[in-house]
C-alpha cells in the first residue's frame, strides 16, 4: 500500500490487520504517535486524519489509503515549532510527555476548525485524551494561549516570588522546562519506542488464579511455534529472591502462586505478536488453595497463610512518644473512629518497560523506565551476583512513574535471563491490564483512630492502629506504615502518641510506592476525625485546627524537627481566598446554597527521608563539567519522569556559575556515567539533587576564583560570575570571558587542568529509634492545605467539584510554573482518589484492567484550582526550598469529605465517596443527622 504522512509518500507491504499506530511506530519509525492503552481510551495515539482527530490504534491501516496522514512530527518544519507546540512549552502544558503528541493532535484538528474555541469546546475536543501528570490545567490555558496568539502570563504578569524579589537572576523564576522541545515535538524517545538490532520481545504468562500450587508446566507447544526462542519458568530464577524490603519475590513463581497476576512463565519470541501467542500454549496445572483478599481477614488465626509468616503479618511497625494511656487520662472526651482506603493504581502512561541486552562478554546493559537507576544496579548485582560493574543501567525519558517504577519487576529479572541464554537483546513490556494487575498500587489500608480531647478541644493524645493490605509481595509496604508512623504526629501538637502499623500479606494485587507515600492514607482518617471531633464538641473545625497545629520549632511527639512549618499560615490563607470562615460569619464572602459544602484539610509530608534499617544514607550526586567556550555540561543521578528536575537542576548551576540555561546540557540517570544517586521520589529530585549541583558549581567557583584573582588583581573572594564572565567585585566593567579562562587553564601555561567537580549530598537526617521508632528521619517537612467547595445532588449522589485552593509550604519556591503544575496534577489525583479510584479484586479477580473499567480524571471534571504559597526558608534546604510534589495530593481526599459532610450532614468513613455510598447513607436514619454534637 501507498502511505502519505506528513506529506510524503511512503510505499508498504503490511498484514491485513496492521494498526495505523503500528505502521507509524514500527514502520515508518515515528514513535512520537505513543503507544499506550491500544483500546482508544487514552488518546497518546492521536493523529491527523484528513484533517480530523483519530486513535490511530482503532484504525487499520488498509483503511486510510489515499488519505492525508499527519503526525505530531508533521507540526514542525524547519526547527520551527508550531504555535500548539510552543504554547505547550511556555505554558508547562508537558510534564512526562507521554500524553503530549497526542494532546497537542487533538488541539490542532480543534483549531484548524474553530480557531477561537470557548473553553468548553477545548475541552469537548480532548476529553479523550488522558493526562496523569498535569491534572489538565496548563494543558487548557496553553490551548487558549495558542488560540489567542498571546505569550505565557509569566512574562508579563506574575507576582514575583521570595527569591526573585531576593535578586536571584534564574532560581525563583518561572523558567521554561529545558526538555519542552523534544517533548512537544515527539522527538523525546522512551523506552517503550526503543528497538535495538536483532531485538527480541518478551511475555510472561500470569496466573488466572489467586492462591494455588503449580503441579506442572508444560512448554513443549510453545517452543514448537515459529518464531519462539527460550522459554523460561520458576526452575530458571536465580536462587536469591529480591524486594524492596523484603526478599520475597522471584520474577516468576517457584513453587506457587499468589495473586491473579503472578508470573508463572515467560517467552522471547521474534515479534511481539508471537510471543503473546506462543503464551497461551504453556499448558499450567494448579492445585487451587483457598485465598484471603481482606486485610483484616488475612490476621485471623486460621486465615491461609501467603508466605510462611504467623498471621499473614510481615512487617509491625510501632511509635510510642510519651504515654498515651497518661493522655487519655487527661481527656475529658475519647473519640474513636474506623476509616477505610482504597486502592488506587498508578496508571502512569508509559507502562513499565525495560531492554535486556546481556553481551557474552557478562556485561549487562538495561533501558529501563525507572525511577532509580542507582537502585536497580544494586538490586540486580545481588539477584544475580555480579559486580556492580557489570551492570548499566540507562533511564531515558520516562513516562510517569509516581512511586511504582522505583523497584525490581518481574519483567527485568525475566528479560535479563531471557537475553543472557538467547545473546539477544529482550524488551519486555506491560499491556495495559498487566500494568493494572502486575505493577503496584497504593495500599489500601484500614485506619482505627483513638483520640482524646479536652472540651476546649486540646488534643491530649491520639492512638492509631492501622492495618496496610499489602497484597501478595512486600514491596515498599514497611516503609510506608513507617513514614506514615512518625508524619501521624507532626501536623497537630500531640502530647501522647502510639501508632502500630500491621503490614499484612493478601491474595491481592502488590501494593507499594505511590505518590505521598502512605500520608494520603493517614491524613485522610485524622482530618475527617479532626472535623468529627469538632463537630461533635460544638466547635467549628477550623477553630479545632488552630488551637492544634503545630508551629515552626516544635519537635513533633512522632521525632520530626519542624524546622520550618507553614501549616497555619497555609491555612489562614485557603481560608481567606475562599472568603468563609464559620469563626466570623459576618465576614463570609460565601452564601452557601443548599446541598453546596466548603471542607478543609491540613496536611504534611517529607522531603526524601531515611525510613529503611538497612540504609543509613540519603544521597544525591552531580558533576559538573565547564568547556572552553563557557557552556556547562551537568551529570546527575537523578530521573527526570516530568518533575522539572532537568530543568531545576540547569537552573541551579546557570545561578550559581552567572550563565544562561541555553550554556548548559544536562545527563541524567545512567549508572555508568553519572554519579551515584538513590533516584526520583520522596519529593527529592530538586532539593537533595540540587544541593548535589551547587556544592559541585561552587567547587568549581572555587577552583575558577583562584586563577581569575591572579589575572584580575584581586582576591579569590572578591571574584563574582556574571554574564559567562568573571569580575573582581571592585570594577564589574571589566571582566575575563568564563570560556576563554577555562581555555587558558586547560594549557600548560594556564596550569594545565580541567575544570570539573563531582559532589555528594547527603541529607542531614537520621533512622528512628528501633526501639519507640521515634525519628527525625527526614531533611525537612514541607506541609499544606486544601480547601473544597462542592454541590451534592440529594436525588444522585453526584459530587461536583466548585473550587479547590491548595496552599503549599515547600519552602522557596524554585521555578513557579513546574511548581504550579506539580500541584495541579497532585490536586486531581487527590480527586480521583476521593471520588472514583478503585481497584477493586472481588473473589480474588481483579476488575478493573484497563482505562475504560478504571476511571481517572479527564478534562471534564477539572475544577477551578487555584494555588497559593508559603514560601518559608528550611535551612538544609536549597535556596530553602523543601519537597514539593507530593504535597499536591495529601490533603485532597478529607477536604472532600469534610466538605460532603458539610453540604448534606453525612460521614463517609472510606474511600472513594462514591454516589451509591451518599445515597444509602442519607437513607440510613442512623448516619443522616444534621450535626453530631456532645451535650
Amino acid at each position: 500500500m501507498t502511505l502519505t504522512v506528513n506529506g510524503k509518500q511512503h510505499h508498504l507491504l503490511i498484514p491485513e490487520m496492521r494498526t495505523l499506530q503500528d505502521v507509524l511506530r514500527e514502520d515508518l519509525g515515528m514513535t512520537g504517535t505513543k503507544k499506550v492503552c491500544n483500546d482508544g481510551y487514552c488518546g497518546a495515539c492521536t493523529v491527523l486524519l484528513n484533517g480530523e482527530a483519530v486513535k490511530s490504534c482503532l484504525v487499520l491501516a488498509l483503511n486510510v489509503k489515499g488519505e492525508e496522514v499527519v503526525t505530531i512530527e508533521g507540526l514542525s518544519t524547519n526547527q520551527s515549532l508550531d504555535p500548539l507546540q510552543q504554547a505547550f512549552i511556555e505554558y508547562g502544558a508537558s510534564q512526562c510527555g507521554m500524553c503530549t503528541p497526542g494532546m497537542i493532535m487533538s488541539a490542532k484538528a480543534l483549531l484548524s476548525h474553530q480557531p477561537e474555541p470557548t473553553e468548553d469546546e477545548i475541552k469537548e475536543a480532548i476529553k479523550g485524551n488522558l493526562c496523569r501528570c498535569t491534572g489538565y490545567v496548563k494543558i487548557v490555558e496553553a490551548i487558549k494561549a495558542a488560540a489567542a496568539k498571546t505569550s505565557s502570563p509569566f512574562r508579563h504578569n506574575g507576582s514575583e516570588m521570595a527569591l526573585e524579589e531576593a535578586g536571584r537572576r534564574v532560581v525563583g523564576h518561572p523558567v521554561l522546562r529545558v526538555d519542552g522541545r523534544e517533548k512537544v515535538s515527539g522527538q523525546a524517545s522512551y523506552v517503550i519506542d526503543m528497538t535495538l538490532p536483532g531485538m527480541l520481545y518478551g511475555a510472561i504468562l500470569r496466573s488466572p488464579i489467586p492462591h494455588g500450587r503449580i503441579l506442572s508446566i508444560h512448554t513443549e507447544a510453545c517452543l514448537a511455534l515459529d518464531g519462539v526462542m527460550a522459554v523460561i519458568t520458576g526452575k530458571d530464577m536465580p536462587s536469591k529472591g529480591f524486594g524492596a524490603f523484603v526478599a520475597d519475590e522471584t520474577g516468576l513463581a517457584v513453587d506457587k502462586v499468589r495473586y491473579v497476576g503472578d508470573g508463572v512463565a515467560a517467552v522471547c519470541a521474534t515479534d511481539e505478536e508471537t510471543a503473546r501467542k506462543a503464551l497461551s500454549l504453556i499448558e499450567v496445572e494448579y492445585e487451587e488453595l483457598p485465598y484471603v483478599t481482606d486485610p483484616e481477614e488475612a490476621l485471623a488465626e486460621n486465615a491461609p497463610l501467603i508466605h510462611d509468616v504467623e498471621r499473614n503479618i510481615v512487617a509491625h511497625n510501632q511509635v510510642i512518644g510519651g504515654d498515651v494511656q497518661q493522655g487519655f487520662n487527661e481527656a475529658d472526651f475519647i473519640f474513636e473512629d474506623r476509616f477505610v482506603t482504597s486502592k488506587q493504581a498508578h496508571t502512569c502512561l508509559e507502562p513499565h518497560v525495560c531492554i535486556a541486552d546481556w553481551k557474552s562478554s557478562g556485561k549487562i546493559t538495561l533501558y529501563d523506565s525507572t525511577q532509580t537507576t542507582y537502585f536497580m544496579r544494586y538490586h540486580l548485582a545481588n539477584i544475580f551476583d555480579l559486580p556492580s560493574s557489570k551492570i548499566r543501567v540507562i533511564a531515558p525519558y520516562v513516562g510517569g512513574g509516581f512511586g511504582s517504577k522505583s523497584e525490581v519487576h518481574a519483567i527485568h529479572v525475566c528479560a535479563l535471563i531471557l537475553s543472557k541464554m538467547t545473546g539477544k537483546p529482550v524488551k519486555m513490556a506491560h499491556d495495559r491490564d498487566e500494568e493494572f494487575i502486575a505493577s503496584r498500587t497504593r495500599h489500601k489500608e484500614i485506619i482505627y483512630l483513638k483520640t482524646g480531647v479536652k472540651k476546649d478541644g486540646r488534643i491530649t493524645a491520639r492512638q492509631a492502629k492501622v492495618i496496610v493490605d499489602n497484597g501478595a509481595y512486600t514491596s515498599y509496604g514497611p516503609g510506608v506504615s513507617l513514614t506514615q508512623s512518625m508524619l501521624g504526629g507532626a501536623v497537630y501538637k500531640i502530647p501522647h502518641y502510639r501508632y502500630d502499623g500491621y503490614v499484612v500479606y493478601t491474595n491481592t494485587p502488590i501494593g507499594g510506592a505511590f505518590r505521598g507515600f502512605g500520608s494520603p492514607q493517614f491524613t485522610f482518617a485524622a482530618e475527617s476525625q479532626a472535623d468529627m471531633i469538632a463537630a461533635r464538641l460544638g466547635m467549628d473545625p477550623l477553630t479545632f485546627r488552630r488551637i492544634n497545629l503545630t508551629q515552626a520549632g516544635d519537635r513533633a511527639i512522632s521525632g520530626p524537627v519542624l524546622r520550618t512549618n507553614g501549616a497555619r499560615e497555609s491555612l489562614e490563607l485557603v481560608v481567606r481566598e475562599l472568603g468563609y470562615d464559620p469563626k466570623n460569619a459576618a465576614d463570609n464572602q460565601i452564601k452557601k446554597p443548599p446541598y453546596v459544602g466548603i471542607g478543609f484539610a491540613v496536611g504534611t509530608h517529607f522531603t526524601s527521608g531515611k525510613f529503611h534499617p538497612e540504609a543509613n544514607a540519603d544521597f544525591c550526586g552531580a558533576t559538573v563539567k565547564v568547556n572552553d567556550d563557557g557552556s556547562v555540561n551537568i551529570l546527575a543521578g537523578v530521573v527526570e519522569m516530568g518533575t522539572g528536575c532537568a530543568t531545576t537542576l540547569s537552573q541551579v548551576a546557570a545561578e550559581e556559575l552567572g550563565i544562561d540555561l541555553d550554556d548548559i546540557e544536562i545527563t541524567l540517570s545512567d549508572s555508568e556515567m553519572t554519579p551515584p544517586d538513590l533516584g526520583t521520589f520522596g519529593s527529592r529530585a530538586t532539593t537533595l539533587g540540587g544541593r548535589a549541583v551547587q556544592k559541585a558549581c561552587r567547587k568549581i567557583k572555587t577552583q575558577l576564583a583562584e586563577e581569575a584573582a591572579s589575572r584580575l588583581g584581586c582576591s579569590p573572594q572578591d571574584v563574582i560570575f556574571r554574564n559567562k564572565k568573571v569580575y573582581a567585585t571592585s570594577d564589574e566593567e571589566h571582566g575575563i570571558d568564563l570560556g576563554e579562562l577555562v581555555h587558558t587553564m586547560l594549557f600548560r601555561d594556564g596550569g594545565g587542568t580541567h575544570v570539573m567537580a563531582s559532589a555528594h549530598f547527603d541529607a542531614p537526617c537520621s533512622l528512628p529509634d528501633p526501639e519507640t521508632g521515634v525519628g527525625d528521619f527526614a531533611m525537612s517537612y514541607s506541609f499544606g492545605t486544601h480547601g473544597v467547595i462542592l454541590q451534592v445532588d440529594p436525588d444522585t449522589g453526584k459530587i461536583t467539584i466548585l473550587k479547590v485552593v491548595a496552599a503549599t509550604d515547600a519552602g522557596r519556591i524554585i521555578n513557579r510554573l513546574g511548581a504550579e503544575g506539580q500541584v495541579q496534577g497532585g490536586i486531581m489525583q487527590g480527586l480521583g482518589y476521593a471520588l472514583y479510584e478503585d481497584f477493586k479484586v472481588v473473589d480474588g479477580q481483579p476488575l478493573s484492567t484497563r482505562f475504560g473499567q478504571y476511571k481517572i480524571p479527564t478534562v471534564m471534571t477539572v475544577p477551578p484550582i487555584h494555588t497559593l504559597w508559603v514560601e518559608t526558608d528550611d535551612p538544609h534546604g536549597l535556596y530553602g526550598s523543601k519537597g514539593l510534589a507530593e504535597m499536591g495530593m495529601v490533603p485532597t481526599a478529607p477536604a472532600v469529605a469534610n466538605a460532603v459532610y458539610d453540604a448534606i450532614g453525612v460521614r463517609i468513613t472510606d474511600l472513594p465517596i462514591t454516589p451509591e455510598k451518599i445515597l444509602r447513607a442519607l437513607k440510613s436514619q442512623s448516619e443522616f443527622q444534621p450535626k453530631e454534637s456532645i451535650s
